[in-house]
């Protein structure tokens, strides 16, 4: 089996709320790295993305302890690899500086997927792959495509800072997925309401999402509130929301998003439904809380131990 993985690897700079300052590589690597960790040992994942080469060397290296991971798609430039600083002004709140991101991939570079099972495209710096490419990947591959929106609800003001914002062409984007996965307030800014709006518009908007467009499954991931899954059961409308996973100590919140997607097609592609799928990744969500940035990844076998179930969808 092969699993692609599309989006754009970040030297971090992480300033935790009231904790030393960390330096690491984030963005893909989370998702990478995860299901690497997650995955039968036969199964292979392949990042595509474009690297810097103050980078290159560094995510190589690392991703070549994995022993199921291949470097086929990786493509270095000869340029400064994106930067992202995470300034934390509360435990989960962050305000997030970004230096100019990597040039978005073209079709030549996705055609490595062509012939893979699945893909996971994030959107780390919201224009990782052109859109008319992934497209014409659409059209190429039958690959069950995993769309986690995350950037691409973001635009970078003159300084680099991030705000929320609904790009023109969002729902071109959501109609490539066969999964979608958003955040709140991700969900908020494309359905165009307000942190105040009712919790009840998010499921207005993710029965929208399901029946006038491709996705068959749609997460709004809610932080410690858990998750609502969106999800088409034998043609009909489902609808539940799960409760979050207690990790225990809450350390560091950066690559939960990464480890839901992951753990979600690790188990979605070993044959669960939609619901165990969702409840393992937010038992893996919630492991990675308890360590700082992902220093802890490769434990994540030993932190979940619950196995996932094999059963029809009875939730709804």
């Amino acid at each position: 089996m092969k699993i692609g993985v599309v989006g754009t690897f970040i030297r971090d700079r992480i300033l935790p709320w009231q904790r030393p300052e960390l330096r690491s590589i984030g963005g893909l690597f989370f998702t990478v790295s995860y299901l690497a960790n997650l995955v039968d040992n036969e199964v292979e994942v392949y990042p595509v993305c474009n690297l810097g080469d103050d980078l290159y060397d560094e995510v190589a290296a690392t991703l070549l302890d994995y022993g199921n991971v291949r470097l086929d798609g990786m493509t270095r430039l000869e340029r400064e690899n994106t930067q992202v600083c995470l300034h934390y002004t509360a435990p989960q709140e962050r305000d997030e500086i970004t230096t100019e991101p990597m040039p978005p991939l073209d079709s030549s570079q996705l055609s490595i997927l062509e012939d893979a099972d699945a893909v996971i495209v994030n959107l780390i710096s919201g224009v990782d792959v052109d859109l008319a490419a992934l497209r014409k990947f659409r059209e190429r591959s039958p690959a069950l495509l995993y769309l986690d929106f995350h950037s691409r609800a973001l635009a970078i003001n003159a300084d680099g800072k991030r705000y929320y914002n609904r790009p023109d062409d969002w729902r071109d984007w959501v109609d490539l997925a066969d999964v979608l996965q958003l955040n709140e307030m991700e969900a908020r800014t494309l359905a165009g309401v307000g942190a105040d709006a009712p919790i009840d518009t998010l499921h207005d908007f993710g029965k929208e999402i399901l029946l006038t467009m491709r996705p068959s499954v749609c997460h709004i991931t809610l932080g410690e509130e858990g998750s609502y899954t969106f999800f088409l059961h034998k043609g009909r409308f489902q609808a539940e929301h799960f409760a979050a996973a207690q990790p225990g100590r809450v350390v560091d919140i950066i690559g939960c998003g990464d480890a839901f997607e992951a753990a979600y097609m690790a188990r979605i592609l070993r044959g669960a439904s939609v619901a165990d799928a969702t409840i393992f990744a937010h038992k893996v969500a919630a492991a990675n809380c308890t360590f700082l940035g992902s220093s802890g990844i490769s434990e994540v076998r030993q932190r979940i131990t619950a196995p996932a179930r094999n059963q029809e969808e009875t939730h709804g």
